[in-house]
């Protein structure tokens, strides 16, 4: 049976696996109200980043280094361990077995949205996260099991926020600059995005689904791509046309769902003309008061069919190079991007 690993929590198909599918990705020609959407291919502001090699856990996810020297007196066992980057996720999060093994200092129970809703967990005190030559201090971090978490820990928003992260998905690294100007603009296979803030994600409102507004959320701790309800019911989908699955959160909590394929998602000049979705109004929809539109996390399935992701946290920016070899279409309607 095939697994899904998604933001802090889990997808398991129940019946059958036809609806599982390669998303398909086809690139728009730029017309001339596009042209400020274009950016350099090289994405020069990086080329004196820090680079960092990933690589992937069972699901797909990208996993990179991460070291926590954890106290003054013993930095032999900071590290490496291997960490998710996941931008939907809006805390760091740490193994049960890493703060055990590290003995970090247990803090006050917090509430924490998971899949299935709201509730209180453990949180250690990280004092250091170094992630290549950046470093962050004083995180308060909630725990989970390794083996829901698929790594020794989640890297979320509060220690990316300030930063400008690439994901070179060719090349298999991940590079950190500062956000001290913006990129600059030549290549027309390069798209930018820019997004809205709310709660410190990064939403963008600019895309379109089958003709209409679908609020986006780029999500690099999931494989899968998730929809709310909203989304299933603009898409008039019948429920006997898809899939039956549960999704399975890290504190063992089901929700169930349906899971099928979607037709014609647009971000600026690309377009997927299809992309596989399980559709569940799961809490972290609620969490940021999108539940009752269209709304949709953008996972590694899709994600992975672009050369590069680029994500500036400070500018609200987010940079997709499309595939050489992406199949052209005539843009219909779409909105230029905010």
């Amino acid at each position: 049976m095939k697994r899904f690993l998604t933001s802090a929590f889990i997808l398991i198909p129940i019946l059958g696996t036809a609806f599982i599918t390669s998303p398909i990705l086809v690139q728009a020609q730029p017309t001339d109200t596009q042209k400020d959407n274009i950016i350099a291919d090289g994405l020069t502001d990086f080329n004196d980043s820090d680079e960092i090699d990933i690589g992937e856990d069972r699901n797909d996810r990208m996993t990179i280094n991460v070291d926590i020297p954890h106290n003054d007196f013993d930095r032999l066992n900071k590290g490496p361990y291997k960490f998710i980057i996941d931008t939907a996720a809006q805390r760091t999060i740490v193994s049960d077995e890493l703060a055990d093994n590290l003995a970090l200092d247990i803090e006050k129970e917090l509430k924490i949205t998971t899949l299935s809703g709201t509730a209180p967990v453990r949180t250690v005190y990280v004092p250091e996260l170094t992630l290549g030559k950046q470093d962050t201090v004083g995180l308060i971090a909630p725990t989970f099991r390794r083996s829901a978490l698929g790594a020794d820990g989640i890297l979320g928003l509060d220690s990316l926020q300030g930063q400008r992260i690439l994901f070179d998905f060719k090349a298999e690294k991940i590079s950190i600059a500062k956000q001290d100007r913006r990129l600059s603009r030549s290549n027309n296979r390069e798209i930018i995005v820019r997004a809205r803030r709310r709660d410190g994600q990064l939403i963008f409102t600019n895309a379109t689904m089958a003709g209409f507004k679908v609020n986006v959320i780029i999500d690099t701790g999931s494989d899968a791509s998730i929809g709310n309800l909203a989304l299933k019911r603009k898409l008039r989908l019948r429920d006997d046309r898809l899939a039956q699955i549960n999704l399975l959160d890290v504190r063992g909590e089901d929700v169930p769902a349906l899971y099928g394929i979607t037709r014609d998602l647009r971000i600026g000049r690309a377009r997927f003309s299809s992309l596989p979705i399980a559709f569940a109004d799961i809490a972290p929809f609620e969490a940021l008061k999108i539940n009752n539109r269209p709304s949709l996390f953008l996972g590694m399935n899709a994600l992975r069919t672009f050369d590069r992701l680029a994500i500036d946290f400070e500018d609200r920016r987010i940079y997709f190079l499309l595939p050489e070899n992406a199949e052209n279409f005539r843009p219909l309607g779409v909105r230029k991007s905010l």
